[in-house]
């Protein structure tokens, strides 16, 4: 009998944390029958849950008596202990240059103590619907491709980096002097990035969109398949080589929003929202990428 007490506390604990997570200081929180509902369980084993998270400073309740109950104040690390998070997946690009390198090494860090680990994947597009549909908790994107996803309601922008924590300057890469003879433009279509940034920069031009990988693409423009690129991965001593030039993308802020960095989850997912506002310290995250970008340190993912 006391087993299954235990067990049904537990579960009553775990739900009430969740939902206190969503709730702000100074909130009317809901009748005890009303959480005892949603937690499925008795008044009475609510009571109990509600008054352990009291005990140990998890939550302060300020009653009104007929005016209900009004949540004080919570302490988020003691909520989160409630909270079943065995596990947390991020989903990161695939690491191919040092600040992606420096950015999983430095959540990988933050998240001491806990069970992290990363599906590294081709395509912020994928990356969200696997977010969505809840086969991972957390997803690194853009800025510039998150202020798109955000338009449902559906994600929540938990951590913003900064400019340049993704990628650097962003690039339209073609042969040399042939800048302004770009007709066919290859598109890798995972890139929601690339995609936008394609229909920035050609507003005004009538362009062929060509889906190509984005590694295939210095190839395929050496081949003539293409034209040109909009990228960011060019290193200046191998396009000399290869006869190409890479022409840096101004005059629209989007531009510099496809660099920084941003991490989100699903709307509805408070613990894991409160669980990275509470664990990451954003400067020594920032610290921690540029040391690996400096090969001042080895990236450990």
């Amino acid at each position: 009998m006391r087993r299954t007490f235990i067990k049904k506390e537990g579960m009553t604990l775990t739900t009430l944390a969740r939902y206190l997570l969503g709730q702000k200081c100074g909130n009317r929180l809901k009748t005890i029958e009303e959480l005892a509902t949603e937690c499925g369980s008795s008044v009475g084993l609510t009571q109990a849950a509600l008054k352990t998270l009291e005990a140990e400073g998890a939550i302060r309740i300020e009653r009104r008596g007929r005016n209900g109950s009004y949540l004080a104040d919570m302490n988020h690390k003691a909520l989160l202990s409630h909270v079943d998070i065995r596990n947390v997946v991020c989903a990161m690009p695939l690491p191919y240059t040092r600040l992606y390198e420096g950015l999983a090494s430095g959540l990988k860090s933050q998240f001491e103590g806990i069970p992290f680990y990363f599906a590294h994947m081709r395509g912020a597009d994928v990356r969200v619907e696997c977010l969505l549909n809840g086969v991972y908790d957390m997803a690194v994107v853009s800025r510039l491709a998150a202020e798109n996803y955000l338009n449902s309601n559906a994600l929540c922008m938990v951590l913003e980096l900064g400019a340049q924590t993704y990628v650097g300057e962003h690039q339209l890469i073609c042969r040399k002097g042939e800048a302004k003879n770009v007709r066919r433009v290859g598109i890798d279509n995972r890139s929601a990035d690339q995609k936008i940034m394609t229909s920035l920069w050609f507003c005004e031009r009538e362009i062929e969109r060509v889906d190509v990988p984005y590694h295939e693409s210095l190839h395929r423009i050496v081949k003539g398949d293409i034209d040109g690129v909009i990228w960011n991965v060019a290193v200046e001593s191998e396009l000399v080589v290869l006869g190409l030039e890479a022409i840096p993308l101004k005059g629209d802020p989007r531009f510099v929003q496809a660099t920084e960095a941003v991490v989100l989850t699903r709307a509805d997912d408070y613990p894991m929202q409160h669980l990275i506002e509470t664990v990451v310290d954003k400067p020594a995250l920032l610290a921690h990428q540029q040391r690996v970008v400096n090969e001042e340190q080895d990236p450990s993912y």
